[in-house]
C-alpha cells in the first residue's frame, strides 16, 4: 500500500549514517548526531578498488580522498531480497535534457566505483552556490548508470550526497524512481534517510517489512509498528511497539515519538506527553517524527538541523522557517525567489515597520527610487557574517533586477552587480556597465563583470582593479577564472600571473578533471568540481579553481564557469 500522500510528517532518522559516512574534512561539530548507538549498522563491506590508480593524496590537493572509500560498494545481503521485476533502473533522473538535466551521457566513461567513492567522501556544504547547484543538477540529471556499480547503488550514492546537501526532495524523487524489489542494502539505507528527512512515513511504509529483513537498524521496526496502525493494524503496531519497550537500543523518548504517529493514525491512547527536556540533543529522527506527529520542535534545537531540512518540512512555523531560508539560499539550495517569498510569508499586520518583509516591501515598492535603494542598503547591512552577507544579496537581487538603470546610482552599481550575478542574471548586470564610465565605481564592477565577456579585459584594467580591491587572494582567484574563461590572451598577462605567483598546477585530482572533461562528462566534472572547493574561499587554491571553471567550459557550462568566476569575486 502506497501511504505517502498522507504526508505524515516525519524528517530524518538515519541521517547519521549520512552525516557519520563523509570522513574528508573534518565534519561539523554541530552536526545532526544518528539515534542509533554505533554498531547497529549492517556489517562494513570489503574495501573496493579504485576505478583507476588510487589518487594518492597530494601536497595542496583539495581532494585527497579520491580513493574509493568502503561506502562505495556494499556486502551481498545475508536475506534473500524480493524477486526483481525485471524493470530497468539503468537510467534515472528527474531532470530531462529540455528540464535543466545534463543528458543520459552526464557520466559517460566514468567508473562508478570511482565517482561514487568522491561523492560519499565529499565534505558538504561546498564553498560556492553555483557549483552546489551545478552538482545538484548532474545528480539529479536522467543519467545512464556509470560502469563498475550496480545501479541501485548508484542511485543510492547519488541520493546520499543530496541528502548530505540539504536536497531533500531530490533524494526523495530518486529512490521514488526505483521498485521496491530492485533496491539494494545500501538503497533501503538512503530510502530511509530520504523518507524521513521529507517527512513521509507513509513513502517507506511498503519497504518495512523487508527493511527489518536486511538491516538491523531500529527504524525499520518503529515502521512497522507506525505503519501498521497508519493501515488500521492495530494488533500489530500495538505488539510492535510492546516489544520495543525492553529494547536496550532505544531511548524511550524515541519510542514515544513513534507511539505519537501511531495514535494520529487511529492506534489508541498509547502516547505519553513529549517533553524535550528529558532528552539532550535533537537527533534527525527525532526531528522527523516530532514533524509527523504534529510535535513542536523547540527553536532553539532547530538551529542544529540542515536548513533545507527544515525548509522543506511541512508545519515548521515562520521563526524556524526564516532561520533556513538564508543560510539555504546562500548554498544553493533555495532559489532568490523562494528565499523572496519565504520573507514576504512572515508580514504580520502588527509591528510590520522594520521587518525583514517590511524591508523587502520597501525594496520593491518604496514610493522614491531613493527610499528601494535605502531598504537595499538596510538588507544588507542587517547581515553580519560572510554567509550571511551573501544571503543579503541575494535576497536583493529581484527587486534589484526591477531599478532602471541611472548614472546618478553609479555609487550603488557594484552592490546591484554582485545581487545579480548571485542570481545568475547577467545581461541585467551588464545593463549598468554602460552608465558607470568616469564614475569610482568602474574598477570594482569591472572586476565582478569580467568574466561576463561584456566588458574590456586588460591587463591593465585587471592591475586597476586588484589595487583597488588589495585582496591578494581574491586577485588570484580572478586572474585564474579569466584564465580558464580565455579571457587573457595578448600581451602583458605573463608578467601580472608573475606578479601574482600564479602557476599551473598537476597533479593526481587536475589530471582526473581534466580526463573528465576531455570524455564530456559532466556530471563526474561536477563531482570533482565540488570536491575541489570543499573548504572556505580563502583556502580554495587559485590554479585548482581555475581547473574548474576550464572544465566547466569544456562540458558547455560556461554560463556557470562565468557565474562561478564572479561568485569568487564576490566572495573570495
Amino acid at each position: 500500500m502506497r501511504l505517502r500522500r498522507h504526508r505524515l510528517a516525519l524528517g530524518g532518522l538515519l541521517t547519521a549514517a549520512l552525516l557519520v559516512a563523509l570522513p574528508v574534512v573534518s565534519q561539523q561539530a554541530d552536526a545532526p548526531e544518528s539515534l542509533l548507538p554505533e554498531g547497529l549498522e549492517t556489517a562494513p563491506p570489503p574495501p573496493v578498488e579504485s576505478a583507476e590508480p588510487v589518487i594518492a593524496p597530494v601536497p595542496d590537493a583539495p581532494a585527497a580522498a579520491l580513493a574509493v572509500p568502503e561506502e562505495a560498494e556494499v556486502a551481498p545481503s545475508p536475506f534473500d531480497l524480493p524477486a526483481a521485476t525485471g524493470r530497468s533502473i539503468d537510467v534515472a533522473g528527474p531532470l530531462r535534457l529540455d528540464n535543466g538535466g545534463y543528458g543520459t551521457a552526464a557520466f559517460t566513461g566514468s567508473n562508478g566505483r570511482f565517482v561514487a567513492g568522491v561523492l560519499y567522501r565529499l565534505d558538504t556544504p561546498v564553498a560556492s552556490r553555483w557549483a552546489h547547484i551545478v552538482l545538484r543538477r548532474a545528480l539529479l540529471s536522467e543519467s545512464s548508470a556509470p560502469g563498475g556499480i550496480a545501479p541501485a547503488d548508484w542511485i543510492a550514492a547519488r541520493a546520499r550526497t543530496l541528502l548530505a546537501m540539504g536536497e531533500v526532495d531530490g533524494a526523495v524523487a530518486l529512490v521514488d524512481a526505483v521498485p521496491a524489489d530492485r533496491y539494494s542494502p545500501s538503497l533501503y539505507r538512503v530510502a530511509g534517510q530520504a523518507h524521513l528527512a521529507a517527512a513521509d512515513i507513509g513513502g517507506l511504509c511498503p519497504l518495512a517489512q523487508t527493511g527489518v529483513a536486511v538491516s538491523r537498524d531500529p527504524l525499520w521496526k518503529l515502521l512497522t509498528g507506525m505503519c501498521g496502525a497508519m493501515s488500521g493494524d492495530d494488533l500489530t503496531s500495538a505488539s510492535v511497539f510492546d516489544r520495543l519497550k525492553g529494547s536496550d537500543t532505544l531511548d524511550p523518548f524515541d519510542l514515544q515519538l513513534a507511539e505519537r504517529v501511531a495514535t494520529l493514525s487511529g492506534g489508541g491512547g498509547r502516547a505519553a506527553n513529549i517533553e524535550w527536556e528529558t532528552v539532550p540533543r535533537l537527533t534527525p529522527y527525532r526531528f522527523g517524527v516530532a514533524v509527523a506527529a504534529g510535535v513542536r520542535v523547540p527553536d532553539a534545537r532547530l538551529a542544529g538541523m540542515p536548513p533545507g531540512w527544515v525548509l522543506r518540512a511541512p508545519g515548521i512555523g515562520d521563526t524556524a522557517r526564516l532561520a533556513a531560508v538564508r543560510p539555504a539560499a546562500a548554498l544553493g539550495i533555495a532559489s532568490a525567489q523562494e528565499l523572496v517569498s519565504t520573507i514576504a510569508a512572515t508580514a504580520d499586520d502588527e509591528g510590520l515597520a522594520g521587518s525583514p518583509a517590511s524591508r523587502l516591501r520597501s525594496a520593491y515598492a518604496a514610493a522614491s527610487l531613493g527610499d528601494r535603494y535605502a531598504a537595499l542598503k538596510a538588507i544588507r547591512d542587517e547581515a553580519k557574517t560572510p554567509q550571511a552577507r551573501y544571503a543579503a544579496l541575494l535576497e536583493t537581487a529581484l527587486p534589484a533586477a526591477r531599478l532602471p538603470v541611472d548614472k546618478r546610482r553609479a555609487a550603488e552599481a557594484p552592490d546591484v552587480i554582485a545581487a545579480l550575478l548571485g542570481v545568475g542574471l547577467e545581461r541585467e548586470a551588464l545593463r549598468w556597465w554602460r552608465v558607470l564610465d568616469g564614475s569610482d565605481a568602474v574598477p570594482r564592477a569591472w572586476g565582478l563583470l569580467a568574466s561576463s565577456g561584456g566588458v574590456p579585459v586588460t591587463p591593465e584594467r585587471f592591475e586597476t582593479w586588484a589595487d583597488g580591491d588589495n585582496d591578494e587572494h581574491r586577485a588570484r582567484l580572478l586572474l585564474a577564472g579569466l584564465d580558464a574563461l580565455g579571457r587573457t590572451r595578448g600581451e602583458g598577462w605573463a608578467a601580472v600571473r608573475t606578479d601574482l605567483g600564479l602557476t599551473p598546477v598537476s597533479n593526481s585530482w587536475t589530471r582526473a578533471l581534466a580526463s573528465a572533461a576531455a570524455r564530456g562528462s559532466a556530471g563526474e566534472v561536477a563531482v570533482l568540481a565540488a570536491s575541489g572547493l570543499q573548504c572556505d574561499w580563502r583556502a580554495v587554491p587559485p590554479a585548482h579553481f581555475g581547473a574548474i571553471v576550464a572544465a566547466y567550459v569544456r562540458v558547455g557550462r560556461a554560463q556557470e564557469a562565468r557565474l562561478l568566476v564572479a561568485e569568487a569575486v564576490t566572495r573570495g
